[in-house]
Parts: structure tokens; sequence; C-alpha cells
């Protein structure tokens, strides 16, 4: 068997010399393939991987309790101040649900003014609780985080967030620029000043400043899209910015984001929270729950659904070269239509016939792989960055499987041909011309 093979593949080198340009052809056939299916294979694979970033970063198994608004402009005659979602309430719902991964009161100021050594900007603040860091927490800490006595005790302490530089982006090699913001001022004085343990005033109340966190660079931080990220300034206790008045008290009801821990508790967390909310004030729909699982896994289904459309797309240019590998070892069949008389003639099975043509097609589909994995490659990782179009994360093992699949697919589209020419009687083919 292993003499046969080797035959056969000494016959299909001195095929490939003869009829170069044939053989070049075919090669390019299945490069291209090749090419096409490394790019797409990179591209699923990285999406993927995000997306395993953004489940372990960000959570699927989210919900959201926020004010039902409606009500203040439904009913305008009989209209009452619905309650408020207080920090008391949060802590009642966390003791009654102590399993829940995550319970995490929020809420955010209108425009704030930050004063530091006799600068005035203005910025954003948001007040949360020590939960707040259990999703979402794409930053590097200097100094500490807000903790529970912090939280429990109203004090004046608070986070400052610092944003990571844009990147790149297009091929001109410049930042990405981004639309002005009115915390543009903050950010400057804040990316240029060590704020960690200095004492600032915002809205002319102090506050010290126990801990600096800077965002992740985009290259190392997955998207947020799916968990409904924002951009935050300052943080500070929930309790704190209650207690002196930065949350109105028309607006002073929190947003609790809570996280089930896992999509299979996701169902029994909603039907407890309801309970919760029923039971603390009553059956009128002062709050609504949003179900965010159900847009997460929405979003999902988008990304794999355009995954599964790349990669088709490198299926689909493989079987292109597939079909020209068919139709070259066809034309060669037809081509030595004596030779296989005469091979026949002197002895040589069907099955030899066949495995002549079989192996000299899949040294095309080899050959043809080695070149597209490399010419992928190059395509992939250098030319892409170098025409600003982001360089593909392109694995150690990639190369090998798009070989691989090179090989098959030429074995694959070699098996028709090897068997016409298997079916071949002697004695037509010796009368061939």
């Amino acid at each position: 068997m292993i003499k046969a093979l080797l035959n056969a593949a000494r016959t299909g080198l001195a095929e490939v010399r003869i009829h170069k340009m044939r053989s070049v052809l075919s090669f390019l056939a299945i490069a291209v393939g090749s090419v096409v299916f490394m790019d797409s294979l990179a591209s699923i694979v990285n999406i993927y991987s995000r997306l395993e970033q953004q489940k372990q970063v960000s959570g699927i198994a989210r919900m959201k309790i926020v004010q039902n608004n409606s009500l203040r402009y439904s009913t305008p005659d009989e209209y009452k101040a619905p309650p408020v979602f207080t920090y008391a309430n949060v802590r009642d719902l966390r003791n009654k649900l102590p399993w829940l991964y995550m319970v995490s009161a929020e809420k955010r100021t209108g425009r704030n003014v930050f004063e530091y050594e006799g600068r005035r900007v203005v910025t954003t603040l948001a007040g949360i609780t020590p939960e707040w860091r259990k999703r979402n927490f794409v930053y590097t800490l200097k100094g500490r985080f807000l903790d529970w006595n912090d939280t429990e005790n109203k004090l004046r302490v608070c986070v400052i967030v610092r944003r990571a530089v844009p990147p790149p982006a297009g091929n001109s090699g410049k930042a990405k620029r981004e639309k002005p913001r009115y915390t543009n001022a903050f950010e400057v004085l804040a990316t240029h000043n060590d704020l960690l343990g200095k004492v600032v005033k915002i809205d002319n109340v102090t506050f010290t400043v126990v801990g600096v966190m800077d965002e992740l660079p985009a290259s190392r931080r997955p998207k947020m899209s799916m968990a409904g990220y924002q951009n935050y300034n300052i943080l500070a206790p929930v309790t704190t910015l209650t207690h002196y008045r930065f949350l109105r008290e028309a607006f002073a009801s929190l947003d609790v984001t809570i996280d089930a821990g896992s999509e299979r508790d996701f169902d029994k967390a909603m039907r407890m929270v309801r309970n919760f909310l029923k039971t603390r004030f009553g059956d009128v729909d002062y709050f609504l729950i949003e179900n965010q699982m159900g847009m997460l896994q929405e979003q999902m289904q988008k990304s794999i659904k355009a995954s599964l459309m790349t990669i088709s797309l490198g299926m689909l240019a493989f079987l292109a070269g597939g079909i020209g590998i068919m139709n070259v070892t066809l034309a060669t069949v037809f081509a030595r239509t004596k030779e296989i008389g005469i091979r026949r003639a002197i002895g040589a099975s069907r099955w030899d016939i066949m495995l002549q043509f079989i192996v000299e097609a899949v040294m095309l589909g080899l050959i043809g792989g080695v070149l597209g994995s490399a010419l992928g490659y190059l395509w992939g990782v250098p030319i892409k960055v170098m025409l600003g179009m982001g360089g593909s994360p392109i694995k150690p093992w990639m190369p090998l499987a798009s070989v691989l699949i090179a090989a098959f697919t030429a074995f694959a589209f070699a098996i028709y041909p090897a068997w016409v020419a298997a079916g071949l009687k002697p004695a037509d083919a010796l009368r061939a011309e």
C-alpha cells in the first residue's frame, strides 16, 4: 500500500512539472479558497471569543428594575407621585434573595460641577454600591474601590474614572476623533493630575478621592454593547448622594440591575423579583422589570448568524476550488486514456488507477492549501494592518486546518474523475488516440 502511494506521488509530481500552467491554476483555485477560509475562520473564532468575554464580564442573566414613568403622564387628573425604590428596598431585596449574583443599585445625576485647586469643570456623577464592580469592570484600579462601610455610613468618598485613549481608525493612522462632550474638560483634568487621595469639591460638597480607575485599552476590552455599557466620570456611594441631595426627591428612585448568575436561574429570579415588588408596593405597576437577558440573547444570535455567513463564504470558496480540481482531473483522465489502458493491460487493478488520480489531486490540494495558508497569513496580519482594516486574529492551528480542508476538498472532488478512469475498459482505452 505504501509503495503504491509513493508511486502515485512520484507520478503526480511528474504531472505537476510537465503541466505547469494547469497545475498553477489548480493551486490558485485552492489557494483562494484557503485565503478566504482562513480569514473567515479567524473572524468567527474572534466573534465567539468576544461573546465569551462579554458573557464573563457582562453576564447574560440580567434584568433591571426602573420606575414606570408612563404613569406620570397617562393619568394627569388622578396622578399621585409613585413611590421610590430606595436603598432600604435594595437591601431588603438582597436579604430576601441572597443567592442572586448581583443586586446593583445605581442612579446618575445630571450635570455636576467638579472643583480641584480652584479649577471648575463640568462632570457627571453616578451613585452606586460595591456590587457595581461585579459586572462590566473593564478597568485597572489604583487605590481602592467603594466598600460597604462607605455605603452604610454615607461617607463622602469617590472614585475617579479615566477613559482610555480612542483606538486608531481608518488608514490615516490618526486617533479616532470623538464627538465633543461637555465632560471633556474634566477628562483632561483627571488625566493630567494625580487625584488619588486628594480632596475635591462636587457641587460645593467636599469628597476624598479614594480610587482612580483607568479604562482598559480598546484592544483588551470586550465590547459592551451587549451589557448596556455606559461611561462614567465619578462614582460615589448612592447613599451619600441621596443624603446630600445630589439626587432630587422627584428622581431619587434607584435603578436596580439584577444578575441571576446563570440562564437557568433567570426565570426563577424574575418571578421572585415580581413577587417582591407586588408585596412591597401593591398591584399597581409602579416599577417595570426590563428583561435584559432577552435583548442580550438576541444580540448574540445576530452575531452568531453573521459569523455563520462569514464562514459560509470560506466554504463556498473551497467548493469553487474543488470544482476546479475536479475539472482538471477529468481533463487529465481523458488526456491519459491510452496510458490507463496500458496499465490495465499489464495488470493494474481499478483500485490502482483510482489511487493514482486521487493522490495526484490531493497533492494539488495540499500544495494549494500551503500556498493559500501563507497568503492568508500575509493578508490577515501585515497587509490588513497596513490598510488600516485591523489584523485578523489568526491562531497557529488555523493554517493547519486550512491545509487539511484543502486536501480533503481535493480528495472529495477527485473521487468521481478517478472512478471514471478506473471504469475504462482496457480494450477501449488502448484504442483511444
